[in-house]
């Protein structure tokens, strides 16, 4: 599978004489280890870079959608501005012959030529067959802010309350909150929620609605056009692992490990090194030896455990999915995934499968909670718009880098 955006990456139809699209990646301007987050207001770009395996040269159109705050695209006209969100016949250039696992590749920068996001909020694109919109190869997802409003936050160490933790670096967490006052052109009983995001964890947002207090979630309103949310008890992990294919030497095609000097365990007790907050570099597609190989995951538990293994990382745009569990050989867990070379930050969780979903996720069991942690917190703040027969906007962003 991002971001990428935090990237997301689905194969919808994955049929062996179909293309194939590969390491799909969306940043804004030339940072690939932030979340694709592009102001209304700047000169900010969107960039969409892709490789394809075909066997013959395929034909793509890129369509973009406006999103409400759950990524559900509008069915409204007034939203959807055709003719500005349609990139027809994108430019597919060949790769260098001796690239294996990808014969093709994209790269794509927006707003240009019609394409324009004239609404501020979460935005979702669409890869799809030149001839059928209808046809999804691929889709990703970003967010287009516009900073009405001026995010104060604050955040600060703190030690978890009201209860006892089995032990005690469960307790290290974080208090962040976020205060702003709004002009006389908002309405003050349409501010709607904050959003924050950390790092690209995206499919795992902390929501700070207006209740009064739950779960060590707080919101104040004077009544007139001050407001503050704040969030509680927040833990910042641990820097994520890393591995590093980018060696052809150490790293051979087709099939290696991902870690050169042995097995994953855990790092309960032990602070990773700094990382690219979720984030992933991959080799120039030009590069001759910029190939996909077979890396082989391997982790060690210092437990046996009845729960089931996960990886997840920038490969599946930090979403913990079921073909995404690791198998148990005499309890050393292993997973072989098709990566192209690059340096891919990821981590291990447990969790439970109920149906198609991953339930009862434990971010931390194996990877542990330090202060000293670097996250990139981006924290939304969103406005039920009476524009266009409303909609979800965001007006004010903020990130914090703790």
């Amino acid at each position: 599978m991002i971001i990428l955006f935090f990237v997301l990456l689905f194969s919808v139809k994955n049929f062996a004489e179909e293309p194939i699209i590969k390491s799909l990646h969306v940043y804004k301007n030339s940072d690939v280890t932030v979340l694709p987050v592009i102001n209304q207001n700047s000169s900010d770009k969107l960039t969409i870079s892709f490789d394809i395996e075909a066997e013959h040269e395929p034909d793509f159109n890129i369509i973009f959608k406006f999103c409400d705050e759950n990524w559900k695209p509008y069915d409204n006209l007034l939203l959807e501005r055709i003719g500005e969100t349609e990139f027809r016949n994108v430019y597919v250039e060949k790769l260098p012959i001796t690239t294996e696992g990808a014969q093709y590749s994209v790269k794509e920068s927006f707003p240009k030529e019609n394409i324009k996001f004239s609404n501020s909020g979460k935005w979702m694109f669409f890869i799809t067959d030149s001839f059928d919109d209808d046809y999804v190869y691929e889709f990703g997802k970003f967010y287009v802010v516009e900073n009405k409003v001026n995010l104060r936050t604050n955040i600060q160490n703190w030690r978890r309350e009201g209860r006892i933790s089995d032990n005690n670096a469960n307790d290290r967490v974080l208090n962040l909150s976020t205060k702003f006052a709004i002009s006389d052109s908002l309405e003050p009983f349409r501010i709607d929620h904050i959003e924050i995001v950390k790092n690209f964890e995206t499919s795992y947002p902390i929501i700070l609605n207006k209740d009064s207090f739950v779960k060590n979630r707080g919101f104040e309103w004077d009544g007139a056009r001050n407001f503050e949310f704040v969030i509680r008890d927040l833990e910042p992990g641990n820097e994520y692992r890393q591995t590093n294919l980018k060696n052809q030497n150490k790293y051979q095609y087709p099939i290696t490990r991902a870690q050169f000097e042995g097995f994953d365990y855990s790092r309960f007790y032990q602070l990773g090194k700094k990382d690219f907050n979720g984030g992933f570099k991959l080799m120039d597609s030009r590069n001759e030896y910029s190939d996909y190989i077979i890396a082989t995951f391997e982790f060690k538990p210092p437990n046996r455990t009845d729960e089931d293994i996960f990886i997840v990382g920038s490969f599946t745009n930090w979403e913990v999915l079921p073909w995404f569990k690791l198998n148990n050989e005499n309890d050393l867990y292993n997973i072989s995934l098709e990566l192209k070379r690059g340096t891919y930050d990821y981590q291990y969780v447990t969790g439970t499968i109920n149906n198609d979903f991953v339930e009862d996720i434990n971010w931390f069991i194996f990877e542990g909670n330090f202060y000293e942690t670097e996250n990139v917190y981006s924290v939304f703040l969103y406005y039920k718009s009476p524009e266009k027969g409303e909609y979800d906007k965001i007006i004010g962003y903020k990130q914090i880098v703790r």
